[in-house]
C-alpha cells in the first residue's frame, strides 16, 4: 500500500456503523449544478428511486422527473435532497457506493465505512472531491464535529497532496 493508505485508511476501512460526511461548501449555484451533473454522469447506477420536494409544483417528485433537480435547489424552488449512487468511476478507480446531498451552496458526500474501501477507492473519492472543489476559489471542506482536528488535518493534507501535479513526490 502507498502513502494514501498509510495516511488515512483508518478513516474509511473500519465499519463502525457510521456514515461520515465530507461536505464541499462555499460553491456557487453553477458549481453545485456542474458537480451534480458530474456525479450523475460518472455513476453507473442510482440506488432506489430518489425523490425531492419541488416547491413550485408543491409536491414530491422523482429526481429524474425534471431536467436537473439541482438547478431547482439552487434557485430555491426545491428543497435540498439526498440520493445514493453505486459504481461511480472517476480517474482510474471506482467507488462502490456513496450518498450525495445537494444543497444550494454545497455538495456533501457520505459513505459507509468498511472493507469496500481500499486505497484505489479512497483515492477515487478524494479525486472526485478535489474536482468538485477545484473550480471554486471559495470552496472549502467541512467535516462533522465528531471528527478530530488531527483527522481533519490528515484528510486536508491528503486532498492537497492528490491535487499536486505529482502526488507521489
Amino acid at each position: 500500500m502507498g502513502w494514501l493508505w498509510n495516511d488515512i485508511h483508518d478513516m474509511f476501512d473500519e465499519d463502525d456503523g457510521s456514515f461520515p460526511e465530507i461536505c464541499i461548501c462555499g460553491l456557487t449555484a453553477a458549481e453545485v449544478i456542474a458537480g451534480y451533473r458530474l456525479i450523475r454522469e460518472k455513476a453507473r447506477f442510482m440506488v432506489g428511486g430518489p425523490r425531492f420536494f419541488n416547491l413550485e409544483a408543491g409536491q414530491e417528485m422523482e429526481i429524474d422527473a425534471v431536467e436537473c433537480a439541482a438547478t431547482l435547489v439552487c434557485r430555491q424552488k426545491a428543497h435540498p435532497f439526498h440520493f445514493m449512487v453505486r459504481d461511480l468511476a472517476f480517474g482510474s478507480g471506482k467507488v462502490h457506493e456513496i450518498g450525495v446531498f445537494i444543497l444550494d451552496n454545497a455538495i456533501a458526500i457520505d459513505y459507509e465505512k468498511g472493507r469496500a474501501w481500499g486505497e484505489l477507492q479512497i483515492e477515487t473519492l478524494l479525486l472526485l472531491i478535489n474536482k468538485l472543489k477545484e473550480t471554486s476559489d471559495k470552496a472549502f471542506i467541512r467535516l462533522e464535529d465528531a471528527v478530530s482536528p488531527k483527522d481533519r488535518d490528515r484528510l486536508e493534507a491528503a486532498l492537497k497532496r492528490l491535487a499536486s501535479p505529482h502526488p507521489d513526490d
